[in-house]
């Protein structure tokens, strides 16, 4: 009984302070532990989802990775969020909110969208992966996102594997990685 009580009130401190415990220290450890309070409690998630949707700079970034981690370990719990992220792309100011929510984003079935969301998300991508301003892990979880929409569609096929060339030679390791892989399954689509 008294472990039980503990363990309520205990719970009960950590929830009504998210925003206090994301502001207290940037690390995984910090965010694993916030992510394991959550676990599949649907409350909590969209009481941590809306600390993203604030667009505030330090805590929506990191309750984007809290959500990621969560979704690592209970990938159901994101199913009713997909268009609010999505949606989200189009408003959010910081690279970390755009890498968190496009990494998720990339192992989505894209034919589970509606055409709506799909187009903001194909839209979106393809800015993040064109203009230079945003770091290579949103541009390879674009690219990534990008190459799934054309296994459904395949005529973009041309202009992505044009878009991964251009910028091949003055990237990063990671962008050579992921563009070299997808490079390779793109040219067999248009032979």
């Amino acid at each position: 009984m008294f472990i039980d009580l503990f363990v309520f009130l205990a719970f009960q401190m950590v929830k009504m302070n998210f925003r206090e415990q994301l502001l207290a220290e940037l690390s995984k450890q910090n965010t694993v532990y916030i992510a394991s309070v959550i676990g599949t409690d649907q409350k909590l998630f969209k009481e941590m989802f809306d600390l993203i949707l604030t667009n505030e700079e330090y805590v929506s970034g990191r309750a984007a990775w809290v959500i990621e981690h969560v979704w690592l370990d209970h990938p159901k719990m994101i199913e009713p969020y997909i268009n609010e992220m999505i949606d989200f792309l189009t408003k959010s100011k910081y690279d970390n909110q755009k890498r968190h929510i496009t990494k998720i984003l990339s192992t989505r079935d894209l034919q589970e969208l509606d055409e709506d969301h799909l187009g903001i998300l194909i839209d979106r991508c393809f800015t993040y992966l064109e203009d230079p301003i945003y770091p290579t892990a949103v541009k390879m979880f674009s690219m990534q996102i990008i190459y799934n929409y054309i296994e459904i569609e395949p005529a973009l096929a041309s202009e992505l594997i044009a878009i991964i060339e251009n910028q091949y030679a003055d990237s990063t390791p990671g962008f050579k990685n992921r563009g070299s892989k997808l490079l390779k399954k793109l040219y067999k689509l248009i032979d």
